[in-house]
C-alpha cells in the first residue's frame, strides 16, 4: 500500500508504480506529494491510538488489582 501523506489516499503498488506523486493533491491543489510505503494496512494516527488504548488499559487492570 502506498499513501500520500498530505491527503492519506491510499494507493496499490500497481496504481502507485504509474505516478511518481498522488494524483488528488496534483488534481486538487496542484501541489506533487510524494507517495509513500505504508507497511499493512494501518496508517499511523491509528497505530499510535492503538498504543494509546493499549497503555491506557494496562493503567485499569494495574489499578483494579491494586483494588483486590
Amino acid at each position: 500500500m502506498f499513501r500520500c501523506e498530505n491527503c492519506g489516499s491510499g494507493y496499490s503498488a500497481q496504481a502507485a508504480s504509474a505516478w511518481t506523486s498522488c494524483p488528488r493533491c496534483l488534481a486538487k491543489e496542484r501541489v506533487q506529494v510524494p507517495l509513500t510505503f505504508e507497511l499493512g494496512w494501518q496508517r499511523e494516527e491509528a497505530k499510535s491510538e492503538d498504543a494509546k488504548g493499549l497503555s491506557e488499559r494496562s493503567d485499569d487492570s494495574r489499578r483494579q488489582a491494586a483494588t483486590r
